[in-house]
């Protein structure tokens, strides 16, 4: 069995995906009020849990092999933020893997998670990326840059409201497609090439941030020049922003170094090393675009993510015999 944390996220998405395209078994530790239909679907199974209830951790553990971390935080809140998910919860999640048994742990984590930036984010993924090491458990941890996603958000906002704040910048960068980072994760439960090792991984394509974003505003149909670049001094202001707008400061010093600072890798090697082709970005953010324009839609949207079969299997009081009804979970053990 397989648990995968983040699987209801963009990138967990994928990874769901493609572990039961490959016949695996998974299980989906999922939070309440999360988008979990669709699991049905792909015919994995789903636990109710939270990275902030380690008893809740310790139960999705039970009988795991292997432990695939997708999660992470987005927009912060005062409860959900770097600190208590990012660096606590995912602490928490590897002591129940450890206590559990489990054989080994694929965690993405970010690329510059090393450099000793002064920003929440990274500091909180390397502090997990620390206990992962101390635990004792087989790991493998791969650090990415952005993926198609990113940018792709960055259109939709210019695209919609008009306007978008940009840090400056020239930076080189390898985003990598949501998908080949999906494979590498996949490759890497019994790749014995990158056992116990932290690896940077990117796309083929390289260029900077700001070229990957004009690229999106493209296939979105934004105009790249209607976005606003803040000047430096502004962006250091911002930064040292404090409550109640610590949460955006926070994504705007993120920001910065996504535009700011290089991040390159050989992708050649990475593409022998996994035994994948790398997807250019162009096509990654051209597919992934669709999607977008799918969930944008509230009827298209309900169909993608709550297949019509879901709903037969509601019954309403009275109207089914108990030899038709599903069978139930398992009596809770601990």
């Amino acid at each position: 069995m397989i648990l995968v944390t983040g699987g209801t996220g963009r990138f967990g998405e994928q990874v769901v995906r493609t572990l039961r395209k490959l016949g695996l078994d998974v299980r989906v530790l999922v939070r309440k009020g999360s988008h979990y239909y669709w699991l049905n679907d792909t015919g994995c199974a789903f636990f109710f849990g939270d990275l902030l209830d380690p008893v809740s951790l310790r139960r999705a553990c039970r009988d795991v092999e292997y432990l695939v971390v997708c999660s992470g935080v987005r927009n912060e809140t005062r409860a959900q933020n770097h600190t208590t998910v990012t660096l606590e919860g995912h602490g928490a999640l590897f002591q129940a893997a450890r206590e559990r048994g489990v054989r080994k742990v694929v965690m993405l984590s970010c690329a510059g998670a090393d450099r000793d930036f002064p920003v929440p984010s990274f500091q909180a993924r390397r502090g997990a990326e620390d206990q992962l090491v101390g635990s004792g458990l087989d790991y493998t941890i791969l650090r990415a840059t952005v993926h198609e996603h990113w940018f792709l958000d960055l259109a939709w906002r210019l695209h919609d409201r008009a306007t978008v704040w940009l840090p400056p910048g020239d930076n080189q960068l390898q985003p990598i497609a949501s998908r080949d980072l999906a494979l590498m994760a996949a490759a890497s439960l019994d790749l014995s090439d990158v056992a116990n090792q932290t690896i940077e991984v990117g796309g083929p394509d390289r260029g900077s941030a700001r070229h990957f974003f004009e690229l999106a505003c493209g296939l979105v149909g934004s105009d790249p020049g209607d976005a606003t670049v803040l000047p430096a001094p502004a962006v250091a202001v911002g930064r040292r922003l404090g409550r109640p707008m610590r949460r955006y400061a926070h994504r705007l010093a993120e920001r910065q170094i996504w535009f700011g600072e290089d991040f390159t890798v050989d992708a050649d090697a990475l593409a022998q090393r996994f035994g994948i082709r790398l997807t250019s970005l162009p096509d990654a953010m051209a597919q992934t675009n669709e999607l977008y324009k799918v969930l944008r839609d509230p009827e298209a949207r309900e169909k993608r993510m709550v297949h019509p079969q879901f709903y037969a299997t509601v019954y309403e009081p009275g109207e089914a015999d108990w030899s038709d009804m599903p069978e139930g979970p398992a009596p809770a053990r601990d």
